[in-house]
């Protein structure tokens, strides 16, 4: 998983949230959330952790789904989009 880095980061600020504050929030080692930070991609276990905390439908906002090449499966319009394409 990759995250919008920017968007992550204003969260941060926004609860005033440290990075180790946010890893010991997530269960995740320190240098998890800085690869988040930096535009990495995390592992499968820190991407569930990640999307647990925040709840799916917050977590899809900050998901970089361009970044990995996926469509967002909880979009509406990605939804619609797909189900044109079948009929």
């Amino acid at each position: 998983m990759i995250v919008k880095k920017e968007k992550l980061r204003a969260y941060l600020d926004e609860h005033q949230l440290t990075i180790a504050q946010f890893a010991a929030k997530l269960n995740v080692k320190k240098s998890e959330v800085e690869n988040m930070l930096s535009g990495q991609a995390v592992g499968y276990d820190t991407a569930k952790k990640f999307i647990y905390f925040m709840k799916a439908d917050k977590a899809q906002d900050f998901i970089d789904w361009k970044a990995i090449n996926k469509k967002n499966p909880l979009s509406a319009d990605d939804y619609l989009e797909e189900v044109c394409k079948k009929k």
